[in-house]
Order: structure tokens, then C-alpha cells, then sequence
């Protein structure tokens, strides 16, 4: 269940429309963005069809059902192109409203226009379409920069220019060259993850987006900060029960720790948390916390619950991407030779 990339999202902020539309569309928006977050897609594409019909001609409406469209697409089991093409369509739709609305409100549709072109930007990186992906980030950026020079308050925007900033700076040293050519700046880790904080701290809409993207990147090996994923990780898997993907970089987290008990009781492979996800993400959640419940178990020395969580997953069916992993770990608890995978299993999420 590839959910990483669905879970990078550029942030949105108050439009003007009068103070009443204003307070009425920022709850409908942070209501979108928790319906999407926790998986319930269903119900988020229709808060976002409200948006539309209630704020006509407002690119907020399109660019929700864009980000809808393509987070389905990317958890479902057997991709289909009509989900996909939904994307494009309303994609397209978002940036000609924002375009349109600068007219209306210069501020707002230059935000909105960075959000749909720095969102594409994701959807082209994550299907490796980078020469795609570079020249849409750096037109997104530079969109966001214009809203913030025309109406400094929009706190939000920290996040698109705090994705880009910190992704680009972390780009493979033999890309930046060619990155920066394309993009004329260069980038520092540091200042993208102050400008992520800031939005984790001060956001409105953007504020669950920032610390979900500060989550993922503190529990990834490159900056390895166990301490702070755990406390976002903790209140994201609170708020978000039906998205397995905290639960899952929780055990992770865990397991960095050194709490290999704690890690196990997460897992918790046949606990009540899976009755309460789509049935579509059910398998794959149990297979990935099947898997994790053993890791933590032989790293924390309990063999025999570790052999016992193996045989469970042989039996549910063991994923291609996590039988080597599988194997090494039975391989040393029954005294083989050395385990080659000594680091936890680097993939965070439910393998699909």
C-alpha cells in the first residue's frame, strides 16, 4: 500500500469571500483534509463536490477533488486508469480556476495555482516522470512566493516551500547540477524543515498536512530524529484510525528505539484497529503488521512469538517485497547463519 506519496499534500488557506464564507469554507477544508488523510475517500470526494458547488468558480473545490482522486488511486489494489484520468481532469480544472481567480483575489489564486502545480509536481515524481516533476515544483514555488509577497499572512504556503526546499536539498548529488539548472536556486534541508515546523505550529488548514510530512521524514533513516516522529506519529495515529500508515512508522519509530516491546504491542497484528479499515487495505495492513510484530520480536530476543508471527504471515501469504526479509529473519532464529537484515525493514508502510 503505497501511501507515502499520498500523504504529501501542498497546504490551502482562508480565501476571501466575507468573514461568514471565510469561517465556512476553512472548516469545510480542514473537514476534507481528515477525511482524506484517515482513507475515507468515499466521503471526502463528496466534501469536496460541496466545496465546488457552494464556492463556484473558487479553484479550492477542483483542487480537493484533484488530491481526492489521485490519493484513491494511489491505495487502490488494482490501479485504474479512470481514477487516474479523474486526477487529470480536475487537476487541469484547478489550475484554470486559480488562473481565473487572480482577477478576483491575486493573493489566493496564486496560491491556489502553486498548490495544483506543486501537487502535480509529487504526482509526476512519484511515477518518475522527473523532468516533468522539476519544471512544475520550480513553477509552484515561485507561485507561492508571489502569494506570500501579496499577502504575507498566508502561513500555509510554508508548506509547499518547505517540501521543496527540504526533497530537493535531498536529492542524489548527481542530480542537484541538472536540478539547479532547471531551477536557478538551490536548496537547504535545514530551511525546509524550519518552514515545515512553522506551518506544524502556526498553520490552519495545512496544519495536519505539515506535521503528517515532518512525521515521515523525522522517522526516515536520513535524519533519524526517533524522539520528535514519535510525538507527531502518536497524535496522528490517534486522529487518523483508519490510515494504517501511522500505526506502521510508529513500529518502525519503535523499533529505532530500542522499545521492541512497545513495538510489538503496536503492531498488534490481530488487534481490533483492522476491523475499523477499508476492507481493500485490511490484508495488506496485517501482512505488514504481521511482519513488524516479528522483526520486534526477534530483535527484542522473544523467539518463539517471533517464529509464531512468521508462520501467521507464511500462511496469510507473504508479499514478494517482504519474503527476503521474512526468510533472513526465520533463517536466524533457527541458528542459520548470520542475519544479513540486522536493520529493522526500511519499508514503512503496508506492501501491496
Amino acid at each position: 500500500m503505497r501511501l507515502a506519496a499520498a500523504l504529501l499534500l501542498l497546504a490551502l488557506t482562508r480565501p476571501s469571500l466575507g468573514r461568514a464564507a471565510e469561517t465556512s469554507l476553512d472548516s469545510e477544508l480542514t473537514g476534507v483534509v481528515d477525511l482524506f488523510y484517515d482513507l475515507r475517500f468515499d466521503e471526502a470526494q463528496r466534501a469536496a463536490d460541496r466545496i465546488v458547488a457552494e464556492h463556484p468558480g473558487h479553484p479550492a473545490g477542483p483542487f480537493f477533488e484533484s488530491v481526492v482522486a489521485y490519493q484513491r488511486f494511489v491505495s487502490e489494489t488494482q490501479k485504474r486508469d479512470e481514477t487516474l484520468r479523474q486526477f487529470e481532469d480536475r487537476s487541469r480544472q484547478a489550475i484554470a480556476s486559480a488562473e481565473a481567480w487572480i482577477s478576483t483575489d491575486a493573493a489566493q489564486g496564486r496560491y491556489y495555482l502553486g498548490a495544483a502545480r506543486g501537487f502535480r509536481a509529487r504526482v509526476f515524481a512519484a511515477r518518475r516522470k522527473y523532468l516533468r516533476a522539476l519544471p512544475e515544483a520550480l513553477g509552484g514555488v515561485r507561485q507561492l512566493k508571489k502569494a506570500l509577497a501579496l499577502d504575507p499572512k498566508l502561513e500555509d504556503a510554508y508548506l509547499g516551500l518547505g517540501m521543496y526546499h527540504y526533497y530537493r536539498a535531498r536529492m542524489p548529488a548527481a542530480a542537484k547540477p541538472f536540478a539547479f539548472l532547471i531551477t536557478g536556486e538551490g536548496s537547504s534541508a535545514r530551511q525546509g524543515l524550519a518552514e515545515l515546523s512553522r506551518v506544524a505550529e502556526r498553520g490552519g488548514a495545512a496544519k495536519m498536512e505539515a506535521r503528517s510530512v515532518l512525521a515521515a521524514i523525522y522517522a526516515s533513516d536520513a535524519e533519524g530524529r526517533w524522539d520528535e516522529a514519535e510525538t507527531l506519529l502518536a497524535g496522528l495515529m490517534e486522529r487518523y484510525p483508519h490510515n494504517p500508515l501511522y500505526r506502521l512508522r510508529r513500529v518502525y519509530v519503535a523499533e529505532k528505539r530500542g522499545r521492541f516491546d512497545e513495538a510489538v504491542d503496536f503492531a498488534d497484528p490481530d488487534g481490533a484497529w483492522l476491523g475499523a479499515l477499508d476492507p481493500s487495505l485490511r490484508v495488506n495492513a496485517r501482512q505488514a503488521a504481521l511482519y513488524r510484530a516479528a522483526e520486534a520480536a526477534a530483535l527484542g530476543g522473544r523467539r518463539a512469538d517471533a517464529a509464531r508471527w512468521l508462520d501467521a504471515l507464511q500462511a496469510a501469504g507473504c508479499p514478494d517485497d517482504l519474503a527476503p526479509w521474512a526468510a533472513r529473519r526465520r533463517a536466524g532464529l533457527a541458528g542459520g547463519p548470520p542475519d544479513p537484515a540486522v536493520k529493522p525493514w526500511t519499508g514503512l508502510e503496508a506492501p501491496r
